[in-house]
């Protein structure tokens, strides 16, 4: 028998973002991927957010179970057709609940409607599960860079 868990996804809460960049800080750690991101998380900073993820420009969700904070996503705009996907993160204990499809297509139906043609992601070789999952959700390798002395793969899906 499987634990129904009922997940909520909504735009974050100025009171959900320390729990927030600690989901974040922890899923980088698992797949030791600071050096990449410098381990400084400055979009997620509260005076950078605003700028970074506030409509128009973009947009970052939560997800919640029990009132936790078990997933995080967040979408940046590039250009008027082309948007980016950052910070997904799930809490390990979640990853088999449908979390990050929730949040992917949340994510995808607000860049629909906000008229963005493409959704682009970037993540490290070292992050397979993740490759795995944007595989599977018809995100398609559209190149691989050498940024910093780590192999990054940047994915597209047309929307």
């Amino acid at each position: 028998m499987t634990d129904t868990v009922q997940i909520e996804i909504h735009p974050i809460e100025p009171d959900e973002i320390d729990a927030a960049v600690e989901l974040v800080k922890k899923t980088l750690g698992e797949y030791d991927a600071y050096d990449y991101d410098n381990g400084n998380l400055q979009d997620l900073d509260p005076s950078r957010m605003e700028d970074l993820y506030e409509e128009p420009k973009g947009r970052f969700w939560v997800a919640k179970a029990e009132d936790v904070v078990v997933g995080t996503i967040g979408l940046r705009r590039l250009d008027d057709r082309v948007c980016k996907l950052t910070r997904l993160s799930v809490h390990a204990d979640y990853r088999r609940h449908d979390v990050v499809q929730q949040l992917t297509a949340a994510l995808e139906e607000y860049a629909r409607g906000a008229g963005y043609r493409r959704v682009i992601c970037d993540l490290l070789t070292r992050q397979k599960p993740a490759a795995i999952f944007l595989e599977s959700a018809g995100y398609q390798e559209f190149k691989r860079v050498l940024r910093a002395k780590l192999v990054v793969i940047a994915f597209e899906k047309a929307l």
